[in-house]
């Protein structure tokens, strides 16, 4: 089940991002899913923290001009510049 009460640590470390697009990271139990936006507030952007997905949930990513970055041993980045999530609820 999804859930955004705790932000991770985890922050994307890409810079060069387009607005509104996504930094999704897969790890082996969740995906952090973070949105890079840009309001009054912060005119240059920042990334937002949006949720966290349960791997037993079974989440069923859509991305759209997905870019995935090399793995590390924490898992690893897909950035996106759409993003939707269907949880398997069978």
């Amino acid at each position: 089940m999804s859930s955004d009460a705790t932000t991770p640590d985890d922050t994307p470390n890409q810079t060069d991002v387009i607005p509104d697009s996504y930094g999704i990271h897969v790890m082996d139990e969740q995906i952090h899913v973070w949105q890079y936006r840009i309001d009054v507030a912060e005119p240059a952007g920042q990334w937002r923290f949006v949720e966290t997905l349960d791997r037993t949930d079974d989440p069923k990513l859509s991305l759209e001009y997905a870019s995935p970055m090399a793995p590390a041993t924490d898992g690893y980045w897909i950035y996106s510049r759409s993003y939707d999530c269907e949880l398997d609820c069978a």
